[in-house]
């Protein structure tokens, strides 16, 4: 009998303990923002002392120089690099920046700039063709 009463009593702490860790989780999940969450930075900081470096014209190397490496790179179209920086406060989405170059040959020949404070997602586009290429198509098609 003795053994019947401590199989009881384990019974009864294996279950009190298992309730105590389902409310202990699930106190958790209910209230996430009073839990302790670092903030994170990923990505290429820009400043706009570095934008104002970049002339058209520049090589990759020299655009290297300025801006250092980008955080991608499109390996099946190496004519554009992508700098991109979020910044998670608390977990949350506080800031999101791109800074997209795009090179003609080794020569750097368009920038888009999304370096404006923004929570929503900035919406990648295809890569563009040179401003001097959209040029060069007009002047053909007015002398034809």
């Amino acid at each position: 009998m003795h053994t019947l009463e401590t199989h009881n009593i384990n019974k009864m702490v294996a279950k009190t303990f298992t309730l105590l860790v389902l409310l202990v989780l699930a106190g958790c999940s209910l209230v996430p923002h009073v839990l302790y969450r670092i903030d994170v930075q990923q990505g290429n900081v820009v400043t706009d002392e570095m934008v104002e470096k970049l002339k058209p014209g520049m090589t990759k190397s020299q655009v290297l120089f300025v801006m250092g490496s980008p955080l991608i790179i499109d390996a099946f179209r190496d004519n554009r690099w992508d700098y991109v920086y979020l910044f998670h406060k608390r977990g949350d989405l506080v800031e999101q920046k791109r800074l997209t170059i795009f090179f003609d040959g080794d020569r750097l020949a368009n920038i888009e700039n999304y370096l404006q404070f923004s929570k929503e997602p900035v919406e990648s586009k295809p890569a563009a063709t040179s401003p001097d290429k959209k040029e060069d198509n007009t002047e053909d098609k007015e002398s034809k």
